[in-house]
């Protein structure tokens, strides 16, 4: 008997939307270099940077990972570089500041999880729960990129991706790759 309904691999699911998570991470790297990468949600504004930790791969069956380091890598030319040859950006170091904290984390593209997470300092006094503290840092972290992937689906399902936002994201890179 055949079979009706066929059981899909959550893995394969995964893959399906990763691509999503790639274009956010190369919108968000647009909005930073043009000052845009401020949203705000229930607690305020928080804006978005990128550290000093990027790697870039390229499509399925591409062997090779770039992985730039340094001060500045967000404004390589090796980043545009390879983002003009087809690669994304697959993970970054990146910076949330929201008032006088800042948290430092690695964001991954495909998933949208984060690692290496450096929360800022909120306890007042010695007797503080540190535990409930930092468990409500990293909700409020999870937030804060919760907010910025839902400005990018809200964005990115309107027609002004098609028509205005992909041209400017083009000309932002070819702008970025021209050599003087």
């Amino acid at each position: 008997m055949p079979k009706l309904v066929e059981k899909t691999n959550p893995e394969d699911e995964l893959e399906d939307y990763a691509f999503l998570g790639r274009e956010f991470m190369s919108w968000l790297l647009f909005r930073v270099a043009r000052g845009e990468a401020t949203f705000e949600d229930d607690q305020g504004e928080l804006s978005f940077a990128f550290g000093g930790r990027i790697r870039l791969a390229g499509p399925a069956g591409d062997v090779s990972d770039a992985v730039l380091k340094g001060s500045s890598p967000s404004t390589s030319i090796e980043l545009y570089a390879g983002l003009g040859a087809g690669r994304s950006v697959r993970e970054a170091e990146m910076r949330i500041a929201r008032g006088e904290r800042e948290f430092r984390f690695t964001l991954i593209a495909e998933t949208l999880d984060v690692r290496t997470v450096k929360l800022p300092s909120t306890l007042k006094d010695e007797g503080d729960d540190r535990l409930a503290d930092r468990m409500a840092l990293l909700e409020e972290l999870e937030s804060c990129v919760r907010t910025a992937f839902q400005a990018f689906i809200k964005e990115r399902t309107r027609p002004v991706w098609q028509r205005s936002v992909i041209p400017e994201m083009r000309a932002w890179l070819a702008e970025r790759l021209k050599l003087d």
